[in-house]
Formats: C-alpha cells, sequence, structure tokens
C-alpha cells in the first residue's frame, strides 16, 4: 500500500510540471508575437528643420505627433511640408522656421523677415540683386536668426519716402517689389509715382506719396444774385441799382488734402449760412436806340458823371474838311474820319473822357474828338458829319437831351 501511494503522488506531480512548462512556452511565443508585431508596425521618418536634418523611428502616422515624438516644436509662424512623406511608410517632413534677417546698406539697417535657407535665398527672397554684390558672407551660409547681411552693390534704385532719398538694391521687379525691399508700407491713400505695377530699372527713381486730409472750417462772404427788371423808358445799355445787393456770409467747412505735407486740393464737405445774401436789383433800359453800340467797361462814375446821367445841351455839326477842322482827317484820338465814309456816330467835346458814349435823342455817339474852348461846357458837342460841309450847315444847331451810356473806353 506504501508503495501504491507514492507513485501516485508522483504522477501528480509531473502533470502538474508539464502544465506548468505549457503555460510558460505559450506566454513565451505570445510576447515574442507581439513584440515581432510591434517591430513590424515601426517605419523611419526624416525631418528637416531649416538646413538641419534628422532621423526617427516611429509608428505614428500624424506629422505633428511625430514633431513632438523628436521634441521638435512647430511655431506658428513656420511652413510644414509633407508632401514627400508617407504615413506608415517613411519619407521626410520638412520645417521652415521664419528668422529675422538684417540687412545693412548705406549706413542704414533694416530688418527682413524671411524663409530662405542660404543667404542667397534670403536677399532673393527679399528682393535683391544677387549678381556682382559684395557681402560680408557667402550666398550659401546658412540664415541664422539675428544675423547682419553688409550689403554693397553698384546697381541701385532711388526711393524718397518721408522727406529721406535711399538708394535700394533692387534693379528688377516693380515699384511694389521695390517698396517690399526697403520695408516701406503704404497707407489707404498713399500711392507712388510711377505707380506701383510698374517695373523698374537702376535709372528708375520711385517717390512714396504720403497723402494725408484736414478739416478746416472758415468764415466767408456768400455772393449776393443781382436781379434784373425792364425798364422802357431808359435806353438800351442803360443799368440802374434800384436796390443795392448786400454779401451774406457762412462757415464753410474744407476736408482738405495734403500731398506730402503740401495742400493738394480741398473739397467743401459742411456749409453753415451764418447771415443770408441780399440780392442786387437793377433796372435794365431797352428802349432801342441807333448809332454806335454800347459795350461796357465797368466804369459807373468818372469825373463827377455817372452812366444814366441825363443832361440838357446844345449840338453842332462839323466834317472832315479845312474849313471844320485841320483837313487831315485824324482826330484827337487817333480815329481817321473823311467825308463820304460810312457814319461812324463820332463826336468832339472836352468835358467828357475820350471813348465816352452818349445818347443824343435816340442815337449812340463816340467821344473821339477834341475841340475850342466852347466846347468845354457841360452838354456842349459837336457832331461829326461825314456828308460834307454843307450838311453840317443843313442839320444846324440846337438844344438836345444827352445820357450818359458809358464813361471812358
Amino acid at each position: 500500500m506504501t508503495n501504491q501511494s507514492t507513485t501516485g503522488d508522483i504522477r501528480g506531480i509531473s502533470r502538474k510540471v508539464v502544465t506548468a512548462v505549457i503555460v510558460f512556452v505559450l506566454a513565451i511565443v505570445i510576447f515574442a508575437s507581439t513584440a515581432f508585431a510591434q517591430m513590424a508596425s515601426n517605419y523611419t521618418v526624416q525631418i528637416d528643420v531649416d538646413n538641419n536634418t534628422y532621423s526617427i523611428t516611429t509608428n505614428e502616422t500624424e506629422p505633428i505627433e511625430i514633431l513632438s515624438q523628436a521634441n521638435i516644436t512647430l511655431n506658428d509662424t513656420d511652413k510644414l511640408d509633407i508632401s514627400s512623406f508617407n504615413a506608415g511608410k517613411g519619407g521626410v517632413i520638412k520645417v521652415d522656421r521664419l528668422n529675422d534677417v538684417n540687412v545693412e546698406f548705406n549706413g542704414t539697417i533694416n530688418t527682413y523677415n524671411v524663409y530662405g535657407d542660404t543667404v542667397k535665398e534670403a536677399l532673393d527672397e527679399i528682393g535683391f540683386n544677387t549678381n556682382n554684390v559684395t557681402l560680408n558672407c557667402q550666398l550659401s551660409d546658412t540664415v541664422t536668426s539675428g544675423m547682419v547681411i553688409k550689403y554693397i552693390s553698384s546697381k541701385t534704385t532711388t526711393l524718397k519716402v518721408d522727406g529721406e532719398t535711399y538708394k535700394v538694391p533692387v534693379v528688377s521687379g516693380t515699384v511694389s517689389d521695390l517698396l517690399d525691399a526697403a520695408n516701406v508700407t503704404l497707407g489707404s491713400d498713399d500711392y507712388t509715382t510711377p505707380a506701383q505695377n510698374k517695373q523698374i530699372t537702376n535709372k528708375t527713381k520711385v517717390t512714396v506719396n504720403r497723402v494725408t486730409y484736414k478739416k478746416v472750417t472758415k468764415k466767408e462772404k456768400i455772393k449776393y444774385k443781382t436781379v434784373e427788371k425792364e425798364n422802357d423808358d431808359v435806353y438800351e445799355g442803360i443799368e440802374t441799382v434800384v436796390k443795392k445787393g448786400k454779401k451774406g456770409t457762412a462757415n464753410v467747412t474744407y476736408n482738405v488734402k495734403y500731398v506730402n505735407g503740401k495742400k493738394k486740393s480741398q473739397k467743401v464737405v459742411k456749409k453753415k449760412v451764418v447771415t443770408k445774401a441780399k440780392n442786387q436789383v437793377v433796372k435794365v433800359g431797352t428802349k432801342e436806340t441807333d448809332g454806335a453800340k454800347v459795350k461796357t467797361n465797368g466804369v459807373s462814375s468818372k469825373r463827377g458823371y455817372k452812366v444814366g446821367q441825363v443832361i440838357t445841351g446844345r449840338y453842332t455839326h462839323y466834317c472832315a474838311c479845312g474849313i471844320c477842322g485841320t483837313g487831315s482827317g485824324q482826330t484827337a484820338s487817333g480815329r481817321r474820319v473823311s467825308n463820304g465814309m460810312k457814319n461812324p456816330y463820332y463826336i468832339a467835346c472836352n468835358w467828357l473822357p475820350m471813348g465816352s458814349i452818349v445818347n443824343i435823342d435816340g442815337t449812340n455817339y463816340t467821344v473821339v474828338d477834341r475841340g475850342g474852348s466852347g466846347l468845354s461846357q457841360v452838354g456842349r458837342v459837336d457832331i461829326f458829319t461825314p456828308e460834307g460841309h454843307r450838311a453840317c450847315y443843313r442839320y444846324g444847331t440846337g438844344k438836345c437831351t444827352l445820357t450818359i451810356m458809358r464813361l471812358g473806353w
């Protein structure tokens, strides 16, 4: 009985050992399968950050996660290029950093934001000429943020802006490209000469015109209107003011345009009347006349006489013969006369200015000549008669009514 019991125990222990071995082997197989599967899902990705290259083995499929796994932070201004990346298989993830580059030219330093990895790429991006230039570095050098590039070029373009004149190392592209290269920003109303879309050369001179506006209010006079009323009792050409006009006043607001600090134009934006203008009333003669035409000269009074003044006078007649005058045919004003000519409607008198026009009983005559002392009396006139000496006697002398139509030429 003792032997049987021992044998049974040994068999039980053997079964337990076998079971444990089987479990251990299965665990090893499962672990190996999992590790192999994980190794099979990993792949290699190349990361280019500017001119630096990194490699990383990953099982991530999202570019942002892969960059994070590589401890690379993506900034808001960075450019991400995944055109050569294939999720789960590999490829290249390219990151372009935005760098600040300082370019010194003619003693002036301007700062530019560029993505270019090399100095040449940066200058090309800015718009600077890179042919036959002298630099403090090589065109192939890597760009680093904050670096200073000293630039010397024999080919420049002149730029005038904000009262200063600069030489800008740009000889190709448009005026707009030039402004970008010079870090010049235009306001909403600013403009350039020539226009922004014009091509530039090393001979082009570009001017930036700064436009500003200012509201200006002035107190100004308001012109009065002239109202004309017909007067049948007065000869044509005679105007009489029966009610004087009066100018008004207004506060006028202008929007004044300034270009580079100089006044260019102005436009009325508001007008507030303070006092209204009063119309001037004028009576205009409509009574028909014969003889010389009256052309107004703007003179209303002279030597104590007024236009429209009516004078009682006396007339005589003369001609161009030697008996009536010198016989030369030339008047004191220089006007020529001769017997037989078409009636010019001339008179001689000493009391009115030369060139004055008077209406004598319905006919207009121009003062072109002088005479003896008798013609100095107010109202005394001598009428030129082109029909000759006998006609002078025939027309005779007499009293007349004279109306002054014009004073002087």
